[in-house]
């Protein structure tokens, strides 16, 4: 067992992948203080955290400080950038990601925990590569091409670059349609959007081309008009990240990786069933003794602890609750003027 263990973990940590967590806007009741590394099943905790729930995180990433809790986001927005390890972005605070989780996966975890807290939030998600004939009647409205100046390296005819700049194009109506179909209300809300036609540009061209520089420039002009839609209609109120993740590197790795776990685990598993059979057949026992006969312990149900902390302490203070009342009324001086004297005292009635 100890053996698959560590294959399991070896398997773990060679999957992920090298990717960006990157904040475009955050209000000032939020801070990121470092720039630990983070892998992304933590963005799920991170995220719900800066939206104000309580989490109990299995980390011990400490790169966000909540400086007021009275003022924290009203809505989280996050837009995946599918197929690209970093972007070409001025942004300076970035984080390098661990890609160890799916987005769909952080996307359903979020939802789920908005979800059972009130069914009024505002969760969208839009796969952006779609496209406009899949998505002209969103939730943000009604989704029209957003057409961008001549490109100078791309080239619309090329499938490649001509989804690409849909996706621009589309991002762009989005944050077009944000101010008249979105609107605060004091509900945490969460925007998930993912782009996927980036990746594609750069293994078409290199990441160093000057159409693959022309791609991160026409993204980034976009995601800037996504930024200053929703901070416009959140007040400024609202926390805006990136991230970027290759999503291909991914896959290679984690099906070459359980192919090594699946071979492990069956050898081990042969192992330990030879292992088991010896064992039985040494701790077979002899005597011909019934299991309620061989005086085990007695079994508890996992509440007894509970309540014989509840029953054990309520006793305790009882007793010198009962204690103490009775000490208090044996040095009690009731004075003369006390109904007690009043009824029994001849004199003092003759007086009165």
């Amino acid at each position: 067992m100890l053996k698959i263990f560590f294959l399991a973990v070896f398997a773990l940590t060679s999957v992920c992948a090298e990717g960006e967590f990157i904040v475009l806007h955050s209000p000032d009741s939020v801070q990121f203080n470092n720039r630990q590394p983070l892998n992304q099943s933590m963005l799920k905790d991170i995220i719900t955290a800066i939206l104000g729930f309580t989490v109990q995180p299995n980390h011990q990433w400490n790169g966000l400080a909540v400086t007021d809790p009275f003022g924290l986001p009203e809505a989280a927005v996050s837009i995946v950038i599918e197929g690209v390890d970093s972007l070409e972005s001025s942004r300076n605070v970035k984080f390098p990601l661990n890609v160890d989780e799916n987005e769909e996966r952080t996307w359903q975890v979020v939802r789920q925990r908005l979800e059972d807290r009130d069914k009024n939030n505002t969760l969208i998600r839009i796969r952006v590569g779609d496209g406009f004939d899949a998505l002209g009647q969103s939730s943000l409205g009604e989704l029209k091409p957003n057409y961008i100046e001549r490109t100078v390296y791309l080239n619309p005819k090329n499938e490649t670059d001509h989804q690409f700049i849909r996706e621009v194009q589309l991002l762009r109506a989005i944050a077009q349609n944000v101010p008249s179909t979105v609107s605060a209300n004091s509900k945490p809300d969460v925007y998930w959007l993912i782009v996927s036609g980036l990746g594609p540009v750069i293994d078409y061209y290199g990441k160093d081309s000057l159409a693959a520089k022309e791609a991160f420039k026409l993204l980034d002009d976009a995601l800037e008009e996504i930024c200053q839609a929703f901070i416009e209609v959140y007040k400024n109120n609202v926390f805006i990240a990136a991230l970027t993740s290759d999503s291909n590197k991914v896959r290679d790795t984690r099906s070459i990786n359980s192919l090594r776990v699946q071979r492990a685990v069956t050898e081990a598993t042969k192992t330990d069933t030879t292992s088991d059979t010896n064992k039985k057949a040494t701790d077979t026992p002899s005597s011909g003794l019934k299991p309620e006969d061989r005086n085990r312990a007695k079994k508890y149900s996992k509440d007894y602890s509970a309540i014989f902390n509840i029953i054990l302490w309520f006793g305790v203070i009882f007793v010198f609750s009962l204690l103490a009342i009775c000490i208090t009324i044996a040095d009690m001086d009731p004075g003369r003027d006390s109904i007690i004297y009043r009824m029994t005292s001849n004199r003092m009635k003759k007086d009165n």
